[in-house]
């Protein structure tokens, strides 16, 4: 079978699939509450795979995978960053927000408290337009990571993976919302797992073993490549540290997986939720650093091509069956987390800011078509912002990791805050994020990622002492 074809058969095989899920949700999702959070019923398995699939995006595939290859042993700061994260939310996050979320039904919804307190409303149009603003970025560097691997594909222009990637994940969103999104991720958080074991083992295979490997890295003729600071010193490589490491304080503000811990059904048990998810993350970060690192010993790419790392080692290693199977698995991470968001920003639109106000069926409209404008928005995005998927991502989440993290980690471990001190703390994390961004201090990734949560995470601890007194 050609490689061509070998790839479209596995495509299509699992394209059909997540529609076929998607319909079979849609009978038993009648009204907004429903498409939301799916009455609350998940179990420890779905809910550990769908949160985390939800979270690493092609990101944790296609943008980790390629930084290490052009970073070299430097990257091993992303594995505290990412692990990190998980284990926050999984330690922290998850059993304190099933246990308190009560009726709430989005993150903003229950950062913004009580409904009639005095500045609740500015706490709900501040974090609903940022979340709208941040996931429409993060998306679109989703869709863009399809078209690339569409064109690793098919050697065609990356337009059609991101229609083609962005048609499918909308219509089974569109169909059974919640539960279509979480039985997706489920089966996608699977896919990738099983990637981030494959690859590594037969690269390491491929070189003859452990010590060959190691061996052929430190062989790689890169300043620097096997100095886990890069070259750096000083407070620039305490910068470069901190920013990596940072990334793991933005998992608690990403509303697309924390309301997976929402959707969590009373009874199911957290610690098997939190020993899969935990595994899971171990297993993706470390295999994608070695798939990263593998590939620039063996099949050095062109300067600039560094996010194609997974695909060349796929293609190397592997029959093209195998090969469609991994570039399935691509997509699985873009639509695991574009379906999450999908839903969020339809939650943001027509049950936090109420635009869709009415009967249950109305709203149960009003998020469809918010899920459909959305991405057809993405989508048009996606065609149009830069093309560096690693970048993008990290822009949004640092963005929503510091606006919303450390107000739910005051909010779960110190109780209420006032909605003031909410939209303060709010203002001071998201914009500071994107200020950070573009004027960075030591290093990139630094002042956006780690001085902006600090900040906010003082002002939401303030706002909790004051609203106690």
């Amino acid at each position: 079978m050609e490689r061509s074809t070998a790839i479209l058969v596995a495509l299509t095989v699992y394209l059909l699939g997540m529609l076929t899920l998607g319909w079979l949700t849609s009978v038993r999702t009648r009204d907004s509450a429903g498409f939301y959070l799916g009455g609350r019923t998940l179990g420890p398995w779905v809910t550990a795979l769908a949160a985390n699939a939800s979270s690493s995006s092609a990101w944790s595939l296609v943008g980790v995978s390629g930084f290490a290859y052009r970073d070299g042993l430097a990257a091993l700061w992303i594995l505290p960053g990412s692990i990190g994260g998980f284990l926050l939310n999984w330690l922290l996050v998850a059993p304190r927000l099933r246990a308190q979320n009560g009726d709430a039904v989005t993150l903003t919804d229950l950062l913004a408290g009580p409904r009639g307190v005095p500045g609740r409303s500015a706490v709900v149009v501040f974090a609903s337009l940022l979340t709208l603003a941040s996931l429409l970025t993060y998306t679109a560097a989703q869709m863009q990571a399809a078209g690339g691997a569409f064109t690793h594909a098919f050697a065609t222009d990356p337009t059609l993976g991101i229609v083609l990637g962005a048609t499918i994940t909308v219509l089974y969103t569109l169909g059974g919302g919640y539960l279509a999104v979480s039985l997706t991720d489920t089966v996608q958080g699977l896919m990738m797992v099983a990637v981030a074991i494959a690859i590594p083992v037969a690269a390491v295979a491929h070189f003859g073993g452990i010590g060959a490997f190691a061996e052929a890295i430190g062989n790689v003729d890169a300043a620097h490549y096997t100095d886990v600071l890069g070259g750096r010193s000083g407070f620039v490589a305490f910068g470069f540290a901190m920013s990596l490491c940072g990334i793991g304080l933005g998992y608690p503000g990403q509303p697309h997986a924390v309301n997976k811990f929402m959707g969590m059904a009373p009874g199911a048990s957290m610690n098997v939720a939190r020993t899969v998810g935990i595994t899971w993350a171990v297993l993706l970060y470390c295999g994608m650093l070695v798939c990263g690192w593998a590939v620039r010993a063996a099949w050095p790419l062109p300067v600039g091509a560094h996010e194609d790392a997974l695909y060349s080692a796929s293609q190397h290693l592997f029959p093209p069956l195998v090969d469609g199977l991994i570039l399935t698995a691509v997509l699985a991470a873009i639509m695991s987390t574009v379906d999450s968001q999908l839903l969020v920003c339809a939650s943001c639109v027509t049950h936090d800011l109420g635009l869709a106000r009415g009967s249950n069926r109305r709203m149960l409209v009003g998020a469809r078509l918010t899920v459909l404008t959305i991405g057809v928005g993405a989508t048009m995005a996606a065609l149009a912002v830069p093309k560096n998927v690693f970048d993008n991502v990290l822009f949004a989440w640092a963005a929503l990791g510091s606006a919303f993290g450390p107000l739910l980690l005051v909010r779960l471990l110190c109780g209420p805050v006032a909605p003031w001190w909410s939209l303060a703390a709010m203002i001071t994390g998201g914009l500071g994020a994107i200020l950070g961004s573009y004027f960075p201090v030591l290093q990139a990734g630094f002042a956006d990622r780690v001085l902006s949560w600090i900040a906010a995470l003082a002002i939401a601890w303030l706002g909790a002492r004051r609203s106690r007194i």
